[in-house]
């Protein structure tokens, strides 16, 4: 994404949301933008950072990227698509730790 920066308002809309759809959910994100001081340059877009905490020193995490295609959705279906893939996240997560399914 050339001009990420056309999107901060659509960033910001969506962290707001995010945080309000996935409180109830065991899952830590962080939105990571080219601009913040531990955004990882390998990414040429900006991501969310999930974060899972199996006890207190071990976790696992996930980056999703979000692509143009992303931020150019409607915010409700931006949010639904990324709750889907948290909640995937979340049941990898507990059948390798815990052998549900």
């Amino acid at each position: 994404m050339k001009n990420w920066e056309l999107y901060k308002d659509k960033l910001k809309e969506l962290s707001k949301s995010l945080e309000a759809t996935l409180s109830g959910l065991d899952v830590e994100f962080e939105l990571k933008t080219p601009d913040s001081e531990d955004f990882e340059k390998s990414f040429k877009v900006p991501y969310l950072l999930l974060k899972y905490y199996i006890d207190e020193d071990h976790f696992r995490e996930r980056k999703i990227e979000l692509f143009e295609y992303y931020l150019t959705n409607p915010l409700e279906e931006t949010v639904s698509l990324i709750r889907d893939m948290v909640e995937e996240f979340l049941m990898e997560i507990d059948q390798s730790e815990y052998g549900g399914g």
